[in-house]
């Protein structure tokens, strides 16, 4: 599949199988990963925790479950497109699927910034490269970014991390409940300028 012809396919999976991905296609989405531009080709300053553990998955589930309780909240960020009431029964901030795979980065004083380019090119990396298997993947920002707000139920201990690093994305991946259907590349969607 040439490059134009995946990215006719790749899209957000928000509904994922429950059987595991296999130990080949872990392989090769982390080699996607360890191929993707660092700035200053600092691949030390990037750690990657693959979770493949339910329980681990609810620890780090807490949080973005608590905060789906603010439904003012949950409307500020997700607009009226879903019945917040009906979704927070059965709210699972990685979507059900079997992998997810946190990105860390050492925090950054000398090039502040940096960190989140970083952890963009890798876990766009992963999820071209899902795409590329046939499997679903969807970035993971709200349950990190509910830690974050909820102290108290700050999780990300679980993660094992090195001393100095945070995890600034996730990308949870598995098998999608619906195949995928190719659509149209379109260049309306981000406003441009020439000059």
């Amino acid at each position: 599949m040439d490059y134009f012809e995946l990215l006719r396919y790749r899209k957000s999976t928000r509904k994922f199988r429950q059987d595991q991905i296999s130990q080949d296609n872990l392989t090769a989405v982390l080699a996607a990963a360890n191929s993707a531009p660092v700035g200053s080709n600092l691949y030390k300053d990037i750690h990657l925790t693959v979770v493949q553990s339910r329980d681990v998955l609810d620890k780090l589930s807490a949080a973005a479950v608590k905060r789906w309780e603010d439904k003012a909240k949950m409307k500020k960020i997700i607009g009226n497109t879903l019945d917040i009431e009906l979704h927070q029964r059965t709210f699972d901030p990685f979507y059900g699927a079997p992998t997810v795979i946190f990105v860390s980065h050492r925090k950054q004083d000398l090039q502040p910034g940096i960190e989140f380019a970083n952890v963009t090119c890798i876990a766009y990396s992963i999820h071209l490269a899902a795409a590329c298997l046939g499997l679903g993947s969807v970035f993971i920002w709200g349950s990190l970014e509910a830690m974050r707000e909820i102290p108290e139920l700050d999780n990300t201990a679980v993660l094992n991390l090195p001393d100095d690093f945070e995890p600034l994305l996730g990308i949870a991946i598995g098998h999608p409940e619906q195949e995928f259907k190719a659509r149209d590349l379109r260049t309306d969607k981000l406003a441009i300028n020439y000059l």
